[in-house]
């Protein structure tokens, strides 16, 4: 069973039948979530459909072709959560932009297995919160969607390994790290964040966008140095401090 985030309001479990009695702002907070994820996982279908042609053999091909079937489900996933709260979900996100993650154009095959590897992961450590929202239906999709998010990041690792097999490969990898290790660190949103505030305050995350951008990053860095052959700074900051001290130009994540 999972453990619920603790939060500052002693609210425990919500299920749909009690969810318009809740606090006004944990509804906003909670639908605003649920709205991004409407959004962005559709774009992000769309954005990944491409890349089913650039992959090198067939088994990537039907491999990346599963990725961005689960894209399309998870976007159905949490449109069905909108519907089930008997909400017009066209309306609930007419005017709910996507996640600025998806402005960054993905050109080549390494850009988009480094994507996955990168911040497909990066996704997964923000599901890794929402697993414990009090609100259960969400809980149930994001749970479902994060074991689906593994296996899109293991794509990507898979076929890191295989660019690393030449040279030439070798070379897009590294300046792949280069373009989406900003983006996947800026995912996590700004530092000191008042939207992050309240949601640890409602129970929908658990941490600061710092310390999971920081956990973040040692995570890759491990791995990206040491299987990647790619140099890194030991610090988040150190490396935000190398491009030039402003992930926002990047992309920034709502929260």
């Amino acid at each position: 069973m999972i453990q619920l985030n603790a939060n500052q309001t002693g609210i425990g479990n919500v299920t749909p039948d009690v969810f318009f009695q809740q606090d006004d702002e944990f509804k906003k907070l909670q639908l605003n979530v649920i709205a991004i994820h409407v959004v962005s996982e559709e774009v992000g279908a769309d954005f990944f459909e491409q890349s089913i042609l650039r992959a090198p053999s067939a088994d990537m091909k039907m491999r990346m072709a599963k990725t961005v079937m689960e894209e399309y489900g998870h976007h159905l996933r949490f449109r069905k959560l909108l519907e089930d709260l008997d909400l017009d979900w066209q309306e609930v996100i007419k005017d709910k932009a996507h996640l600025s993650t998806f402005d960054v154009p993905i050109d080549t095959w390494a850009d988009q297995m480094v994507f996955l590897a990168l911040v497909d992961r990066a996704a997964a450590h923000q599901f890794r919160h929402f697993i414990k929202s009090p609100y259960e239906p969400f809980r149930i999709a994001c749970q479902d969607t994060l074991n689906e998010e593994y296996g899109h990041v293991g794509l990507g690792m898979d076929g890191v390994k295989d660019l690393l097999k030449t040279p030439e490969g070798r070379a897009q990898v590294e300046t792949s790290v280069q373009k989406w290790l900003p983006v996947g660190l800026a995912s996590f949103g700004g530092d000191k964040s008042r939207t992050n505030e309240r949601y640890r305050h409602w129970g929908l995350k658990s941490s600061t966008n710092e310390d999971m951008r920081e956990t973040y990053y040692q995570q890759v860095r491990a791995f990206i140095v040491k299987d990647w052959g790619v140099p890194l700074p030991a610090t988040s900051g150190e490396f935000t401090a190398s491009i030039g001290g402003d992930l926002s130009k990047h992309v920034m994540y709502a929260g």
